[in-house]
């Protein structure tokens, strides 16, 4: 306090000897002047001359009125009474909707994509393809935590366009699960239907990375950036799991084994399509599968995970069941505005190729965003499915109704038959390159445009006004993100 004064006074007199001097001679006496009347000042406050001022009294808080606090203690803890009583303790609920607006070039379409299916369901025609992913959709999460030391549930509904509606036509539950603490916390068993658990992308479109789906757990902000999924989402990936599971964390790991139904509610000996009065096309699904997932995020800013099939599993081309072994790593890094997500996916089953072979694949994917400004973020994707063995297939890619066999909407198989080149041995091998923008009006909704290029090694796109096969399509998409 006494500096600041000393200062506060030397400064005062400084002022007017400073502007009246005109000469380095009288600057240098006027100087000398300042500091005189400075060792004037101390002193003075050596001597006890001068004293600073006393510092102002702290203000008096007003007299709590003891009847007053009693009423309003009363009142808090009946309004948590009631909480407890109507369930709302440890309840939390969110959702949101993304209305999307896409074109693509080989359908000749342009259309709003909003709550439709993922099937032919009713004669709507539709089909699951990249663009027709798991966009266009409403959700409401509802998550309770128990309190008998931990339990959690979780119920996840998302109309027609749900995980489990992919393969259980009509079922609007995406995830109904619940994780039960075993010998600790940090040792659960999970109960239930869950979506699938590889890969850096999610389920639902957020910008948020609040809302921590099953699906995407390691990387809650990957869904901020496109319309569309990757590749190796779209198609070879799985959807849901229905069934038992353990969940271990230790340390820096977490780690997911099931036993589940793979892709369906129910394995039963009618669980695939017969023909009337005639054989069944191969066995139907009759075990569940052995699904493991474990992932590592000690760093900060980067982690990565793996996950894996084993078992037999519905077969998309040939029908009835077939072995399926496939294994994915992939791993983030996220360093301020900066984000990077890069993932690995080899797989094959048996008998599921579109010339009756084993299916084999193998792909990439990776993705880099930057965050230009607090409301704008710019993407960048890149995929590649190397899926040319026998003809092509994966467990996620069906046979089209065209002449030629192969996935002709999603650009798999051998592509046009009356190509020169037309080898039915030899599926396609896709690429394809995505560039995104998402802008945040609000700190709950955004704006978003995407364009996308898709490539195949075989004339496989099937345009629909010519009637032609080509090797390239185009999307672009726009869509609104809202989130609660």
């Amino acid at each position: 306090m006494l500096k600041l004064n000393q200062v506060a006074v030397a400064v005062t007199l400084a002022l007017p000897m400073l502007v009246s001097a005109q000469t380095n001679a009288e600057l240098q006496n006027q100087i000398e002047a300042l500091k005189a009347e400075v060792n004037q000042l101390k002193a003075l406050i050596t001597r006890g001359a001068v004293t600073p001022a006393p510092a102002a009294p702290e203000a008096q808080l007003p007299a709590v009125d003891p009847e007053e606090f009693n009423q309003v203690k009363v009142k808090v803890e009946a309004m948590q009474d009631q909480q407890v009583t109507a369930g709302f303790k440890g309840l939390r609920i969110s959702g949101g909707f993304d209305p999307v607006y896409m074109v693509n070039r080989a359908k000749g379409t342009a259309s709003f994509a909003f709550l439709n299916n993922f099937a032919n369901i009713n004669g709507s025609g539709e089909a699951y393809a990249y663009d027709n992913s798991y966009f266009g959709m409403a959700y409401l999460d509802i998550q309770k935590e128990m309190d008998d030391g931990g339990t959690k549930f979780r119920l996840t509904l998302a109309p027609s366009k749900s995980a489990g509606s992919g393969y259980n036509w009509g079922n609007i539950v995406h995830e109904a699960s619940v994780s039960i603490p075993l010998s600790d916390s940090q040792t659960r068993l999970m109960v239930g239907q869950m979506p699938d658990v590889s890969g850096y992308e999610p389920y639902v479109s957020t910008y948020v990375g609040a809302n921590g789906l099953s699906s995407n757990l390691l990387y809650p902000g990957s869904g901020e950036y496109f319309i569309t999924r990757n590749m190796l989402f779209d198609f070879t990936g799985a959807t849901m799991f229905t069934g038992i599971g353990l969940d271990m964390v230790r340390g820096p790991w977490e780690t997911k084994l099931f036993l589940a139904n793979f892709n369906s509610a129910r394995n039963d000996v009618n669980s695939i399509a017969c023909p009337v009065g005639g054989p069944c096309a191969g066995q139907p699904v009759r075990s569940p599968t052995f699904i493991y997932n474990a992932t590592y995020a000690k760093d900060e800013f980067w982690g990565f995970e793996f996950t894996g099939y084993e078992g037999r599993v519905a077969n998309a081309v040939a029908g009835g069941t077939s072995r399926l072994d496939q294994f994915e790593i992939d791993g983030n890094y996220t360093r301020g505005n900066f984000n990077g997500n890069l993932q690995f996916t080899v797989g094959r089953q048996a008998d599921a190729a579109f010339n009756g072979g084993d299916a084999a694949w193998w792909g990439v994917s990776a993705l880099v965003s930057q965050r230009v400004t607090p409301k704008l973020t710019l993407a960048a994707r890149a995929d590649y499915l190397n899926n040319q063995k026998n003809g092509g297939g994966t467990f996620n890619i069906y046979s089209s109704t065209a002449a030629a066999a192969g996935d002709f909407v999603n650009g798999f198989g051998p592509g046009d038959p009356n190509d020169p080149a037309f080898d039915p041995n030899v599926g396609a091998n896709r690429y394809s390159l995505s560039f995104a923008a998402t802008y945040r009006l609000t700190p709950n909704v955004a704006l978003r445009a995407e364009y996308r290029h898709d490539h195949a090694s075989t004339s496989s796109f099937y345009y629909f006004d010519d009637q032609s096969f080509r090797k390239d399509n185009d999307t672009f998409g726009l869509q609104t993100v809202i989130n609660f």
